[in-house]
């Protein structure tokens, strides 16, 4: 079969991206890297409806808090979010875009967690007594109480089989280390009764062992304690509780292992995420044997990930997008990104760092100093509360293109979509190929050295992003190793495919 060869004598090989769904690798050089992962994802994600890799969103402002934001947290139920005051215990409600005040206060100041509890209420704990949260209290405000009966300092909230449970402090020995759980169907009852098995129980986990209960989380009929001494998760021990009261059985899962906070946690449908020093972990039932495993699924980028942890580290379940967000720590800018049903990692920045976020139904929400956006796939630009719109900036570096000798590449294309107000550019040393809506041309026509052509695969006329065009040029690009890299201005833009023509020299 003929080729077509150049002035040296060599045939023109093509270097083919078929799209960038294996993400963010990290652990691999970067001339070993797969045609089809990246050495830098920034501000881009995975979208599963479209098959390619994309600008994130921007953000639309949805409220303002009076107050800088601490923390916030989920209310099963409700598509709302309690919000909490920095330096305080004050909270405010956020529920279909509007902001309403809490009548009432947190009893203590660690974190929050939440737990459904009948139709109109929830349980909240937050290292003090634990508390009833209502959206519509008797004065037609949110409001939240304290439960009378209730121990006086716990942490971690769950419901199971129809009794309240709390992580409470054990009074002997000053660590929260006891299991408590109320009444069947009585949050306000706790006492123990030997004789009523229906009464307030307990359970002690891990007996003296020093350690404290940092989380509780379901996974499939079994209960999740994540336990470790203060301030060494890598030192923790993951227990399992099975079974019901009074045939409940504890017993040990992992050792060497531990996580930040009931923060740090996530079920994800069959599976449990948690966040350690070392990086993201996850725990499965291994149905066959009733056994539950660890797994690490954060090989492609665990060294760099477990540099940037630290203790108040959180996980975010973002359910709309399929993904885990990873907050490495206070004050960060930078979200880990995990799709967790692909494997994929990429990174998304913020203008300024985001307390929380979360999705309700098809909608995400981030918390940010004091005000909550809309993270809106339709939009290009980050819209600040008070502040000019500025467009998302997302960047996609590939491996190196290495082959032992110097290598001349003397073509590109990039397929992609966008709206008309994003804009990017495929960089190779120094040299620059536009990709944007705009422009004439028919599509597999070559242009001549660096001149543009773009044009959709379908004969389309560029406008909108619901097509795909592609734009292609000659270039003369020399070097020893050659990084394609994609800068984008704007949210919304997809690559779906990549080729070079090279040539070794």
């Amino acid at each position: 079969m003929p080729v077509r060869g150049d002035k040296h004598g060599e045939a023109a090989k093509r270097v083919f991206y078929p799209g960038f769904d294996g993400g963010l690798n990290l652990a691999a050089p970067s001339e070993s890297i797969a045609l089809n992962e990246l050495k830098e994802a920034v501000n881009v994600e995975f979208s599963p409806k479209k098959g390619v890799m994309k600008s994130r969103g921007g953000l639309v402002w949805s409220g303002h808090f009076d107050f800088d934001v601490a923390d916030a947290i989920r209310v099963p139920g409700t598509r709302g979010f309690l919000v909490r005051e920095k330096g305080s215990k004050r909270l405010d409600f956020f529920r279909w875009n509007c902001i309403w005040p809490v009548r009432g206060e947190l009893s203590g100041d660690g974190p929050m967690s939440c737990a459904a509890w009948g139709d109109d209420a929830s349980v909240v704990a937050s290292g003090g007594k634990l508390q009833k949260f209502r959206p519509w209290g008797d004065s037609g405000l949110p409001e939240i109480t304290d439960i009378s009966g209730a121990p006086d300092k716990c942490r971690v909230a769950f419901v199971r089989d129809g009794r309240v449970g709390v992580a409470a402090k054990n009074t002997d020995d000053d660590h929260f280390d006891t299991l408590r759980f109320s009444a069947v169907g009585d949050c306000e009852s706790w006492e123990n009764d030997v004789e009523d098995e229906s009464s307030g129980q307990f359970l002690e986990v891990g007996y003296k062992d020093g350690m404290d209960i940092d989380a509780v989380v379901p996974l499939s009929k079994d209960l999740i304690i994540f336990k470790s001494p203060k301030g060494e998760p890598d030192k923790g021990i993951v227990h399992r509780l099975t079974g019901s009261f009074p045939d409940w059985l504890l017993l040990e899962a992992a050792h060497n292992t531990g996580t930040f906070s009931q923060g740090s946690v996530q079920p994800v449908g069959n599976d449990v995420f948690y966040l350690t020093t070392a990086g993201l972990a996850s725990l499965s039932t291994v149905t066959a044997y009733g056994e539950v495993r660890t797994a690490w699924p954060d090989r492609k980028v665990a060294n760099a990930l477990a540099q940037r942890l630290r203790d108040t580290a959180l996980l975010w379940n973002v359910a709309v997008k399929e993904q885990l967000w990873i907050l490495p720590g206070d004050g960060n800018k930078t979200i880990w990104a995990f799709d967790c049903g692909r494997g994929i990692w990429t990174q998304l920045e913020f203008p300024e760092p985001p307390v929380f976020a979360a999705g309700v139904r098809t909608e995400l929400y981030a918390v940010i100093g004091a005000d909550i956006y809309h993270v809106h796939d339709g939009y290009a630009a980050d819209e600040l509360y008070r502040k000019t719109p500025v467009p998302v900036n997302a960047r996609m570096k590939t491996g190196a293109i290495l082959n032992g000798l110097q290598t001349l590449i003397k073509g590109a294309f990039v397929s992609f979509s966008a709206p008309p107000e994003t804009e990017a550019e495929l960089k190779l040393k120094g040299f620059e190929m536009p990709l944007r809506v705009g422009g004439t041309g028919l599509g597999d026509i070559a242009g001549e050295p660096n001149t543009e052509i773009c044009a959709f695969t379908d004969g389309r006329y560029l406008f909108g992003s619901a097509g795909v065009a592609t734009a292609r040029r000659h270039c003369i690009v020399r070097g020893w190793d050659v990084v394609p890299e994609i800068e984008i201005r704007g949210g919304g833009l997809g690559i779906h495919t990549m080729g070079l023509e090279t040539v070794e020299v």
